[in-house]
Formats: structure tokens, C-alpha cells, sequence
């Protein structure tokens, strides 16, 4: 048999449901049209909205019909439907390959299937599920694309075709239908993953509780007579004068992070990263050159006139929520109202900080004269930077984690230098992170990604700050034609609780991490990140390796889970 392209007579498989075309009903049980219904062009583009569409290929306009199926196309056809009976995600059925026009007007176009002769159509076709564009607010009703199936191609038997729907399909099934091995393995990793409130008893609601006894000025407790200095100092640390939340003083009462030594492959694969838990290595980067090399007078020397971009904010928060009413050109900036009804805070805004390209020569005068008081009312930060790109000489003075290598695909290496007084504001990344600190401390306070109404993830209009270099001043000023998809409009350090209720509901976790320390955040964990310098050196030094992630979901969307990104179904 050509295991290339496939010949075979699909009059013989018609022959199988002839039966039920010519005596069926008006009306069929779902089982019938499950099993034995020639599915149109747009049967197929609506199944693809939530499932993938395994199809057998027949001519309905042949009269000609043999009267012997072969009993192995049965077999096939049957033993599908046994394999992926209960599985909502695949639907098997029938359809006519040979004169299928999409609503569109657009013939049958494949996947990956150059090699073989266009007028001959696979006897097998799996129309993969449609995932939702939800990267941009459309306007108005967008046509839907249609969809390139892929074509089996290979030895046609029950066991290879079941293991190509498998991976075509992202399912995990077996001949009798039930879980096979990785699938069992994928059940016990969503089942159980790691939770915050599995450690913690401290929501933050219960936080904001458990602490409104302190809700008074710093005047009113130290006129306090009841009130001892200690707990006066304890007290007064919890909230400042508006009554906001100060992290910095929670590390006894919020769960931190584990610390561990640097683990085997196995260990952090089976404790960390399958089960999404964040974790502290230590002593993981000691043996870096970076760690003793990277001086701010090795950058002026090696790399001083190496071009930098950066940001700058007025007052080192950076990427925060502000009113988009706030911005120069609020009263002419229109937001189509297709648009605009999908957004759930249109009255909020990401800002986006200012930016200026100088070598790094110079960004480094800036980041001493910041740290020495010379200059106020200024942070800049080479943040997220590529080390690939713009600084490769650097490579060789940084490694990924040893126990790490060859697991996911590195995606990104970063470089983040700054002043050390940052606050980058709460967002996720969709990378599984290694965040390796060299100089410094950074506190890094995380909420798990497992229920994101809680965290109000959506799309949020963003607007750019400007900066005046001559004044050297800051103005709000501009609203722009695009979303954040990653950013929290909570402000977790004075949380709006009537306006986000939910976020009452989350549990924190603090995972602080000092020079030499390596900090793992799994990928969607949204985070908020306050640096602080190493008074000596007076700066604040990073680097992070970005991995494409192990358990991957769709963004923005609150409903969306977590689930195991199929490029590593081999770690099953």
C-alpha cells in the first residue's frame, strides 16, 4: 500500500451508512447523528467552535455503490467511535471531502499535504478546534476563517489513526475508550495543582480583617495610652495614613515561598513545575561571572556605547492603573462603541511609562545619580531587555538552571537594571520564569492563576506617559488605540474592594529573593515585583530565563484553566 497518499475507493465506506440515508427520519436521536449523519460544511465550522471533527471521507454523488464494505473499513470507522465515545472535545462522523465548499465559497484546503495529488482528498481528515482570537476587541461581526484540516496519511489501522487523532485533537484515549497513560497522567496534574490557600489561612479579606484595628494615622497610635511602642510599630506598619496595605511587614503573617537546594530534574519536574508551584533555589547562580563581573564599571567599559532603551516614570511604578479621564487627550479620544462594550473598565487605564534610547555609558551615570539622591523625581529601567539582542557578549557569564535543561523550550534571556526602587504592578506572564537575582532584593508577592475573576483579567486600554527632556517632566499624556492583556486592574496595595469584591477572596504569597537566589514563578502566576538596591552598589540587577510553558491557557479569559501545553504531551 502507498502510505503516502492514500487511494482508496470511498464508495466503499458510503455503502456503510447507505442504509440510514435512504430510510432515516425527519428526526434522529443524538446517537444517530453522531454516528451515522454526513456532516455539512457548516455542521463542521460550528463543531470546530468547541471541538475537533474527525472525519471519513464520502462521495454522495455516486450511484455506484459496491455491495461488500471491507470489513476492515468498519472495523476503523467503528473502533473510532468506541475510542472517543465519551470524549467532548471529538466529534466523529462523516462528510463529503470531494465537494465540500466552505459558506465562505472557499474549497477544502489542507494542512501539510504538498506531497500528494490535490485532486485526491484522504480517506481520514481532522478538522482541528477553532482557538478564539482573543488578542484584539473586534469591531463589528468578523467572518470566521475557515479552518485547514490535516490529512491522515499514513498506514490505515486502528491504533495509528486513534494515536493521530490523539495528537491532533489533544485528547488522550485508548482503543476502549477510556484515559490512556498520559491522559491518567494530565488527570492527576490538573487535580493537583498547587493552590495558595492550600497553605494559607489568610485571604485578603481575612488580612484586611484580621488587621482593622490598625486602621488609625501614625498621631493617633502614638497618642494611643493603651497602645505599647511594639505593637504601636507593628501596627502603624500595616497601613499608612489612607489606610493602604503594606506588604513589606507581612512576611510573619503571609505564606512565603519554599527554599530548596538546588533540586534533581525529576524532583522539580514531579514537585514544581507539573503542579505549577512557585519555589526559591538557593545558591543556584553563586558560581555565575555575572554575579562578581557585571559592575557598573565592567558595563561603562565593555559595553558603554551599546544602545539601551528604556523606560522612565516620575516615581518608579511602573505599568500601574490610573483614569483614563486623567490623560491630555481624553476629550478627543473616541473608543468605538463595538469596542468599548467589551471592555470591562473603560474608565481605566495600563500606563504605559515614557521611553529614551541612550548607551549604556550613560543610562548608568542616570542610575547613580538616582541612587545618590543627585536626582529626584525620576526612575529608568532597562527592563525585560534581551541579552540575545542587545548584549550577547553577555551569554557566556549566565546559565540556565542545571536542572533545567532540555525540560521547555527557552523562549527569552533578560536583562532588568534599574535604580532598585521599582514597582512593577500586578500582571502575569505566559512564560514558565526563572527569575535570577544578582544585585539587590526584589520582593515578589504572587496569586495563583486558578479562578481570574478574582484578579478581573481582561483587556485594559492603556495610555503613555511623556517626557519632557529639557524640564525634565512628566505629563499623562496621551490615550492610545490598544489593550493590556496581562495587567490587574487591582491595586493590590490599596485594593478598591467595592469595585473588585472578588479580589477579597484571594490568598497572597510572599517570595522574597535575595542576591544569588533564583525564583521560579510558573507561567500565568500574576505577580507584583518591588525592588529594592543594594545600598552599596546602589542598583537593583536581574536576569530571567522565559520558557514557552508547561501548563499554557488562554488570555485575557477569567474562565480559562490551566491545561498541559500539547507541544510537551512527550513529558506524559
Amino acid at each position: 500500500m502507498d502510505t503516502s497518499c492514500l487511494s482508496i475507493n470511498k464508495t466503499l465506506l458510503f455503502f456503510i451508512v447507505k442504509f440510514w440515508i435512504t430510510t432515516r427520519c425527519q428526526t434522529f436521536s443524538a446517537d444517530e447523528i453522531k454516528h451515522h449523519y454526513i456532516y455539512t460544511p457548516p455542521d463542521i465550522q460550528i463543531i470546530v467552535d468547541s471541538a475537533c471533527f474527525v472525519g471519513f471521507s464520502v462521495d454522495t454523488k455516486v450511484d455506484d455503490i459496491s455491495d461488500k464494505t471491507p470489513p476492515e473499513l468498519v472495523h476503523i470507522y467503528d473502533g473510532l467511535h468506541d475510542a472517543f465515545g465519551k470524549e467532548e472535545s471529538v466529534v466523529v462522523g462523516l462528510f463529503d471531502s470531494e465537494n465540500f465548499v466552505w459558506p465562505s465559497g472557499k474549497p477544502l484546503k489542507y494542512k501539510n499535504f504538498d506531497d500528494c495529488d490535490e485532486k485526491t482528498s484522504p480517506l481520514v481528515s481532522i478538522f482541528p478546534k477553532r482557538v478564539k482570537d482573543r488578542t484584539c476587541l473586534s469591531v463589528g461581526t468578523l467572518e470566521k476563517p475557515d479552518t485547514k484540516p490535516y490529512p491522515y496519511d499514513s498506514v490505515l489501522n486502528i491504533d495509528s489513526l486513534i494515536q493521530f487523532v490523539n495528537q491532533k485533537c489533544d485528547s488522550y484515549r485508548n482503543r476502549n475508550g477510556n484515559l490512556n497513560i498520559a491522559g491518567l497522567h494530565r488527570q492527576e496534574i490538573l487535580s493537583t495543582m498547587f493552590h495558595v490557600h492550600n497553605v494559607s489561612d489568610l485571604s485578603t479579606n481575612q488580612l484586611l480583617e484580621k488587621y482593622s484595628h490598625a486602621q488609625c494615622t501614625k498621631e493617633q497610635c502614638k497618642n494611643s495610652s493603651s497602645q505599647k511602642k511594639e505593637t504601636e510599630t507593628h501596627q502603624a506598619a500595616y497601613y499608612n495614613e489612607r489606610n493602604l496595605i503594606n506588604f513589606k511587614n507581612f512576611q510573619t503573617d503571609i505564606p512565603r515561598c519554599n527554599r530548596i537546594e538546588i533540586p534533581s530534574k525529576s524532583y522539580f519536574f514531579h514537585n514544581h513545575l507539573k503542579i505549577s508551584k512557585p519555589v526559591i533555589i538557593k545558591n543556584a547562580i553563586k558560581h555565575w561571572p555575572a554575579l562578581f563581573k557585571w559592575t557598573n564599571e565592567y558595563f561603562k567599559a565593555e559595553l558603554g556605547d551599546r544602545n539601551v532603551h528604556l523606560k522612565l516614570t516620575p516615581s518608579g511604578e511602573f505599568e500601574g492603573i490610573d483614569h483614563a479621564g486623567n490623560f491630555q487627550n481624553f476629550d478627543s479620544f473616541n473608543i468605538p462603541p463595538d469596542v468599548r462594550n467589551q471592555l470591562l473598565f473603560p474608565d481605566l487605564v495600563v500606563v504605559r511609562p515614557a521611553t529614551v534610547n541612550l548607551n549604556m555609558s550613560e543610562f548608568i551615570d542616570v542610575i547613580e545619580s538616582v541612587s545618590s539622591r543627585k536626582r529626584t523625581g525620576f526612575s529608568a529601567y532597562l527592563e525585560y531587555s534581551s541579552i540575545t539582542n542587545i548584549m550577547p557578549d553577555l551569554e557566556n557569564d549566565i546559565e540556565e538552571m542545571p536542572f533545567f535543561t532540555d525540560v521547555l523550550e527557552l523562549k527569552h534571556r533578560n536583562i532588568w537594571l534599574s535604580d532598585g526602587n521599582t514597582l512593577g504592578k500586578l500582571h502575569f506572564d505566559q512564560f514558565d520564569n526563572f527569575l535570577c537575582q544578582l544585585s539587590g532584593r526584589k520582593q515578589v508577592i504572587l496569586y495563583d492563576p486558578h479562578d481570574n475573576r478574582k484578579l478581573y483579567e481582561s483587556h485594559i486600554p492603556e495610555a503613555m506617559l511623556g517626557y519632557n527632556k529639557t524640564s525634565q517632566t512628566f505629563t499623562k499624556q496621551q490615550l492610545v488605540d490598544s489593550t493590556s492583556m496581562v495587567m490587574s486592574p487591582v491595586d493590590i496595595q490599596n485594593p478598591n474592594l467595592k469595585r473588585f469584591p472578588l479580589f477579597g477572596e484571594t490568598y497572597p504569597m510572599n517570595c522574597t529573593i535575595d542576591e544569588g537566589e533564583v525564583l521560579y514563578i510558573p507561567a500565568f502566576w500574576w505577580h507584583e515585583v518591588q525592588s529594592y538596591p543594594n545600598i552599596k552598589e546602589g542598583r537593583n540587577l536581574a536576569v530571567n530565563f522565559w520558557y514557552e510553558p508547561f501548563l499554557q491557557k488562554e488570555f485575557p479569559c477569567q474562565e480559562c484553566k490551566l491545561d498541559v501545553n500539547p507541544k510537551y504531551r512527550y513529558h506524559l
